[in-house]
């Protein structure tokens, strides 16, 4: 086999972001059947099983993974020089990950501008921990995201610093109480883990009163009185107390907002992530060693 079939790679791949043959056929425009033939004889010219069927669905063989690999790349190469020669604007889907506390704060201005600039990309989101982001964009199956970097092992392309603030809402003082109560993400929140070792360094008793992975859930335990949070600057809401050391409460550590592409993004995707770049970018202070 000498060339490879962008149309059959389309349909793998759309069988793997789908997760069955039936909603991929839906994708591509295809019957079932269409597409079922269409793997078959893909797997039949390059010798090679690429799926593999049981009870459980299907799944990807290790051949499989790193032909999806490839043909991610090729169709984005495809699709950039279709655009080029065209001359028209960016068109497509672009699938768009980051937390829940980031949504006002960036993709509620971010696509507003792209969607006058952009009127043909259609864009779905998804809201998860950074740590749960970062492997889907490696894997292709999210386009551009924001994340909360890892301090102990940055990746991506860090595009701001965010200062990590005590908030309380007012009319009420739960700080006051022998032991802080605190509504927190879940394990795994990135600023949970400082805003603990904080507390525990600074000898403050605290507990978990509240845990949300939604940001709503988080403003509605601490509106109510009930604890008070720490949130990156760009999610406090300006109608809550910040708080600090008038509130026995310790310093915590800058955030960090970082961007991931994934290896094939297409051109829309790749303009997405321009956009994010132009609206969050600052000057990057280096700390002295």
């Amino acid at each position: 086999m000498r060339h490879l079939d962008t149309e059959s790679l389309g349909m793998l791949i759309a069988i793997v972001d789908t997760g069955g043959f039936t909603a991929a056929a839906e994708r591509v425009g295809r019957t079932q059947s269409a597409v079922s033939a269409r793997i078959a004889q893909l797997e039949v010219s390059l010798g090679v099983r690429l799926l593999e069927r049981s009870r459980r669905g299907i799944a990807l063989t290790e051949t499989g993974e790193r032909l999806v690999a490839h043909a991610r790349r090729l169709l984005a190469f495809e699709s950039e020089a279709l655009a080029d020669l065209k001359g028209g604007t960016p068109e497509g889907s672009v699938r768009l990950g980051m937390p829940d506390d980031y949504v006002d704060a960036y993709f509620t201005p971010t696509i507003a501008r792209l969607a006058a600039a952009y009127p043909r990309v259609e864009i779905s989101i998804r809201c998860d921990l950074s740590k749960n982001l970062e492997p889907e964009v490696e894997r292709g199956q999210i386009d551009v995201a924001l994340v909360t970097r890892d301090l102990t092992r940055p990746t991506g392309e860090l595009l701001k610093k965010e200062k990590l603030l005590w908030l309380g809402a007012r009319g009420h003082r739960p700080e006051r109480g022998e032991t802080l109560p605190l509504a927190l993400f879940p394990t795994g929140c990135r600023a949970r883990p400082h805003i603990a070792a904080a507390l525990d360094k600074a000898g403050r008793s605290w507990r978990v009163a509240c845990t949300s992975s939604s940001h709503s859930g988080i403003y509605a335990a601490v509106e109510t009185g009930l604890c008070i949070t720490a949130l990156p600057e760009c999610a406090a809401p300006s109608e809550w107390r910040r708080l600090g050391p008038a509130e026995d409460l310790p310093p915590l550590p800058d955030t960090e907002v970082g961007l991931l592409i994934a290896p094939a993004a297409s051109p829309a995707a790749r303009r997405l992530a321009e956009t994010l770049r132009a609206a969050l970018s600052v000057p990057t202070v280096v700390a002295a060693a």
